[in-house]
């Protein structure tokens, strides 16, 4: 019975054009998660050399796993775009910047690992939701991460944050109620929230970078993405192109985004991808793009 049912799977996988691998750790070493430290890939069937957007996660940094997002792999996936779903380490149990650490060894592994499964290791992308927009979006801001976790300079070629935080507040360890949360994630020192928060390392954004945010505001997320707006914009940031979900919240812009169907976001994603490769294919680095900030 059990073969039969593994059966029935795989054929169901094959008949959808993609191909699915679950539960390939990609750390060991002493401070090693049986349960987060893993990810999972789902790739176009027939492709050679696509590009892959590494995933992470929402969850207030303290819940959430991989496992929440087989139909949004399995989207990309169908789309020509591979795509690996990650869990890290969530807090209390870890702070930052430990959630960055994970993510950045997952992202490591997939620029080692993936040309061995048809993908192009020069065509990488980093994407996340809430608490993983803001890990995606320090990651690229601050590729000391990336470097420490072993992957090479310039291997994320773009990042996608969407619904992060960008600006990480120092909150009383006290803190009670909804914002309990940040403490609990960063701690309360003033400077290791500093060092948390993605507008304060835009000096040394290293890709370009694509900010998705909704319109109906109901966690308040927008206030944050207008910080990051203005310092990109005093700063003279290039690069950064700033899209607004229309009438989703905090949950819809990703639960439609994984739906059947069209969607105009996930399409906005994949048309960014797709532009920035054509880009990278044409010889324009990020360092050299004359792209100013959108939504002056």
């Amino acid at each position: 019975m059990g073969a039969g049912i593994a059966i029935l799977a795989a054929l169901s996988i094959q008949s959808s054009g993609i191909r699915e691998i679950r539960d390939q750790a990609y750390y060991k070493g002493p401070d090693e998660d049986e349960a987060k430290h893993k990810l999972d890939l789902y790739l176009p069937q027939d492709g050679r050399k696509f590009p892959t957007a590494v995933f992470i996660h929402g969850g207030a940094w303290r819940e959430g796993d991989r496992r929440l997002y087989v139909q949004l792999g399995r989207r990309f996936a169908r789309d020509g775009i591979g795509f690996a779903a990650i869990s890290y380490r969530l807090s209390p149990a870890v702070k930052h910047p430990e959630h960055a650490r994970d993510s950045a060894r997952a992202f490591a592994w997939v620029q080692a690992n993936i040309a061995r499964h048809g993908g192009d290791p020069a065509r990488l992308f980093l994407m996340g939701h809430s608490a993983g927009g803001h890990l995606t979006a320090l990651l690229a801001a601050d590729p000391r991460h990336l470097r420490e976790a072993g992957a090479p300079d310039g291997a994320l070629k773009g990042a996608i944050p969407m619904s992060g935080v960008y600006l990480i507040p120092a909150l009383p360890e006290e803190t009670r109620g909804l914002l309990r949360f940040i403490p609990q994630a960063f701690g309360s020192d003033p400077e290791a929230c500093r060092d948390a928060s993605p507008v304060n390392h835009l000096r040394t954004l290293s890709c370009p970078m694509l900010v998705v945010t909704e319109t109906r505001d109901t966690l308040l997320v927008r206030p944050s993405m207008e910080i990051l707006r203005a310092a990109v914009r005093r700063q003279g940031i290039a690069g950064v192109e700033f899209f607004d979900a229309q009438d989703r919240d905090h949950i819809t812009i990703i639960a439609r985004t994984s739906a059947p169907g069209d969607d105009p976001v996930r399409a906005k994603i994949i048309e960014w991808i797709r532009r920035r490769c054509a880009e990278l294919d044409a010889g324009r680095q990020p360092e050299g793009s004359n792209r100013t900030p959108r939504g002056e």
